[in-house]
């Protein structure tokens, strides 16, 4: 790609994050956003369709990159996968802290937390003897708004904690609450 292209995408990416940071997400209008990274609205239609596609765009490259960078896990998906999201979070912390934080994207989180359901769901069918699949389903929902609303505090406090205690916070209470089924 273009180098060009690619300068003006990442001002475009920028300038939003920077706007994240005072404005509700869906308070960002294409005009605002164009001229603060100073713009013309024809570039910007010319790679998205609005501010939504934009999120969209920047959040399937994040998704993409966390992808690869959980391919490797085969077992223990649960705490494994979540430190891994945890670690990638704090390591692009101020994309990620904007996108999920107050003024960001707010299922973009549940999202990410969804990326390994079928796995999790295999590996619990075969370690919950006791639980039917709508049980794993329901399991599997429960952890996940709960890992959110862990996540979501973890970046409202900038981050502060080791991301791997975090993981072994979640991990804690998944263990506990899945006890039940074995």
């Amino acid at each position: 790609m273009d180098t060009r292209i690619l300068n003006t995408k990442k001002k475009v990416t920028n300038t939003l994050l920077v706007l994240l940071k005072d404005n509700h997400l869906e308070d960002i209008t294409v005009l605002e956003l164009c001229k603060k990274a100073d713009i013309n609205r024809t570039t910007f239609y010319k790679y998205y369709k609005d501010v939504d596609d934009l999120v969209f765009k920047i959040e399937n490259s994040l998704v993409i990159d966390l992808k690869q960078n959980i391919g490797d896990i085969k077992r223990n998906y649960l705490i494994s996968f979540t430190g891994k999201i945890l670690e990638t979070i704090y390591a692009r912390k101020e994309t990620y802290t904007r996108l999920l934080g107050e003024n960001g994207d707010h299922t973009f989180l549940r999202r990410i937390l969804r990326l390994v359901y079928n796995e999790s769901i295999a590996e619990w069918q075969k370690l919950l003897k006791k639980a039917s699949r709508d049980d794993l389903d329901k399991i599997y929902s429960f952890i996940v708004d709960g890992s959110v609303g862990i996540i979501r505090n973890w970046i409202n406090n900038n981050c502060q904690e080791d991301p791997a205690n975090i993981a072994l916070f979640i991990n804690k209470i998944c263990m506990s609450g899945l006890s039940s089924f074995i």
